[in-house]
């Protein structure tokens, strides 16, 4: 056999009238352009390297600067909180009264609004049945 040819393929037992074609591609309707993704991607090129690194850097630093805000937040919370504590330990007794009793009036003000709309939503059940039970009646 010589460089570059075929060796010669034994006949098959079918005929070439009864080979089928392949069946047709599906086409894509008129006027379809790229999507939406294959645009973005540069026409449908695909992403370079340097793009997909690019993408990967913005990415960690983003998450970077994300953690340490929560975390720097938490400190700064439990910095106040141990700071407040603090304070409060070494306030005196007479203070601590005070204090105290500022709060207890605080919270005495916001139980009046409370109990008022606690009191017109117990009216308003009393008048639906009271409304309900006139209606059963007839």
């Amino acid at each position: 056999m010589s460089r570059g040819t075929r060796p010669a393929q034994p006949p098959t037992s079918t005929s070439t009238s009864s080979r089928r074609p392949p069946p047709p591609r599906p086409r894509p309707a008129r006027g379809a352009g790229p999507s939406s993704a294959t645009a973005a991607l540069g026409r449908g090129r695909g992403i370079s390297g340097a793009t997909l690194k690019r993408i990967a850097w913005t990415g960690a630093f983003a998450a970077i600067a994300v953690v340490g805000t929560v975390y720097g937040a938490g400190l700064r919370t439990q910095q106040e909180y141990q700071a407040e504590k603090k304070h409060i330990v070494e306030l005196s007794i007479d203070d601590r009264i005070r204090d105290l009793e500022g709060r207890r009036a605080e919270l005495a003000a916001q139980r009046w609004p409370l109990e008022h709309k606690i009191g017109e939503v117990r009216a308003r059940i009393r008048a639906s049945e009271e409304k309900g039970g006139e209606l059963n009646n007839k």
